[in-house]
């Protein structure tokens, strides 16, 4: 019973009492508590009666509960151990129930330290760990049925998994290979006290008993394979979900680094892309062993193992790639010792069916990697490229619109954009800036002259050297038909003047030449500081500007400063 029952009990047992045992009284204070008391009882016993009348706010709380819980990861692993340990113990109590005097253990391969290692026992005297050597074990693996060993026979292996202790020597041990894909992995040892023997009616019981531990390993791969691809899609979701197409790349690689973590055994994982020629790819991400390569790193996609994958737009897969390949290097020819790198799984990145870079994980040791493996890093590649080709597409558009098709330079409204963040920027780290309004003189009589053609070549080769008489940090902006607009960060008004007048310079001594037509001009400019002359973007352009027109007064090719104050 809830506490809120618990409290609709007392409510109504203090009810009856009010209703049925306080003594009758005609006042009409009494006769209202009287009516709300007859209400209460109503409604609890409706509530009692019909509990569903007041339970759909209580279901609606559980299923938003429910949901939330729902977003958690589940932590597969640690199910699977626990579910895989049930199953061996429950082994070994159905080997008990055969013979009460019966001992087992279970032992599994453990291909790295070369031997078996004891995954569950009755008897605390079996070894936690024996060599592949064992006589014992060499024999059950040799006959893959099974074996009956005796104390008395003196087998050399007997020590070695149960120790010294014995009685009489009569003791027996009968051992049942573990199969799995048609190959031992393991052996389910019983041991017999010398007051016990095995039946025929026993040994079957407990061989089908070993049958089990196959079967449930078959059932324990394939529900961890459920919950790993359940895991693997939610991973794969939440990187839709928290993805912004506007998105720094590293962003997205830094996520994938943490899904590969996850799902996947490697010593080295590396990510390239490739260029639109495929002759070169960069490193975008490496993790794992770092020494022999760094990001950003670029180098020759020929003749190297993490270009092979972007050339032959398949999946490459070896365990041995250095004997199949063994004038391939890595990177770069030769480099393949810096880190003997057995086992290899690499898979493109796509764009439009064709290859545009790839994901390679690495292992030290031999280990072939699984179907599993193959399939979930498919997926995840499958992921990354429609992210990546997002990002190319959204990146194409947006700088398309916010440069002029001309000139390439950044366009009207994108100018003004980038000024706003840069008051911003400058007001917040107390910051001044130049702007220069450039205007070229006299520019309608080439068009005339020389046609719109030579005209738009002429604007060009000007954008060209404004773009090369600053710093990459400034700002160039087409901001009108033959005007321009720089924006000199961080800069105060004296040292944007040499700036502004090495352009006006540069433009005059160019003789723009083209088709056998060659013409010289020059350019006006007005300047004018942020914050000396004005704090706001409208008016910053109306000083500037204006004091470009004086430059244009006074004959041109020059460069004024504002003024105003």
């Amino acid at each position: 019973m809830s506490f809120y029952r618990q409290i609709a009990v007392l409510l109504l047992f203090f009810l009856i009492l009010f209703i049925f045992i306080y003594p009758n009284q005609n006042g009409f204070i009494y006769l209202i508590f009287k009516g709300v008391a007859i209400g209460g009882l109503v409604v609890i016993f409706i509530s009692f009666a019909f509990p569903q009348v007041f339970k759909i706010r209580e279901i609606q709380k559980v299923d938003i509960e429910d949901s939330e819980i729902g977003l958690k990861e589940p932590s597969f692993s640690m199910y699977v151990k626990t579910q895989y340990k049930r199953l061996l113990l429950q082994i070994l109590d159905l080997v008990k129930n055969v013979n009460s005097k019966f001992s087992a253990a279970i032992y599994m391969i453990d291909s790295d330290n070369k031997g078996y290692t004891c995954q569950e026992k009755s008897y605390s005297d079996f070894s936690d760990f024996i060599e592949t050597d064992n006589e014992i074990i060499a024999k059950i693996v040799k006959k893959r049925k099974p074996s009956l060993f005796k104390k008395s026979n003196k087998n050399t292996g007997w020590d070695e998994l149960l120790g010294s202790r014995t009685w009489r020597g009569s003791e027996t041990i009968i051992g049942f290979p573990v199969l799995y894909d048609e190959n031992i992995v393991g052996v389910l040892i019983v041991y017999m006290d010398h007051f016990s023997s095995i039946l025929d009616r026993d040994q079957e019981i407990i061989e089908r008993l070993s049958q089990f531990i196959t079967h449930g390993m078959e059932d324990l791969e394939h529900m961890e394979a459920l919950m790993i691809d359940n895991q693997f899609n939610f991973r794969l979701a939440n990187l839709f979900d928290q993805f912004e197409v506007k998105s720094d790349e590293s962003e997205l690689f830094e996520s994938i680094r943490s899904i590969c973590r996850s799902f996947f055994q490697y010593d080295k994982l590396t990510i390239v892309l490739s260029s639109e020629d495929k002759e070169e790819a960069v490193i975008k991400l490496v993790d794992g062993l770092l020494d022999d390569t760094d990001e950003g790193m670029e180098f020759k996609i020929q003749n190297s193992l993490h270009g092979k994958v972007i050339q032959d737009n398949t999946v490459f897969c070896s365990n041995s790639w250095f004997d199949e390949y063994p004038n391939m290097g890595r990177f770069k020819s030769g480099d393949m010792n810096e880190h003997n790198f057995m086992s290899v799984l690499s898979i493109p990145l796509r764009s439009d069916g064709e290859s545009r870079g790839a994901i390679t994980l690495e292992r030290l040791r031999s280990k072939v990697y699984s179907d599993t493996d193959i399939r979930l890093l498919k997926l995840l590649c499958s992921k990354i490229s429609t992210i990546l080709n997002w990002q190319k597409t959204y990146n194409k558009v947006h700088l398309t619109s916010i440069h002029d098709g001309l000139t390439g330079l950044l366009n009207h409204k994108a100018f003004l954009n980038r000024f706003e963040e840069e008051i911003s920027r400058a007001e917040r780290f107390n910051q001044m800036f130049g702007l220069v309004i450039l205007d070229l003189d006299k520019f309608k009589s080439v068009n005339d002259s020389y046609g719109h053609l030579y005209g738009d070549y002429v604007l060009e080769d000007v954008a060209k050297i404004i773009s090369e008489s600053v710093r990459t940090i400034d700002v160039v902006g087409r901001y009108g038909g033959e005007e321009f607009a720089v924006l000199l960060i961080n800069s105060d008004i004296e040292d944007c003047i040499p700036v502004a007048e090495r352009i006006v310079k540069s433009i005059e001594a160019k003789t723009f030449l083209k088709s056998s037509i060659a013409t010289n001009i020059t350019i006006s400019g007005g300047l004018a500081g942020f914050p000396r002359h004005a704090k706001q973007v409208k008016d910053l352009i109306e000083k500037a500007d204006k004091a470009m027109y004086e430059s244009k007064s006074i004959g041109g090719n020059r460069v004024t400063i504002t003024t105003d104050a």
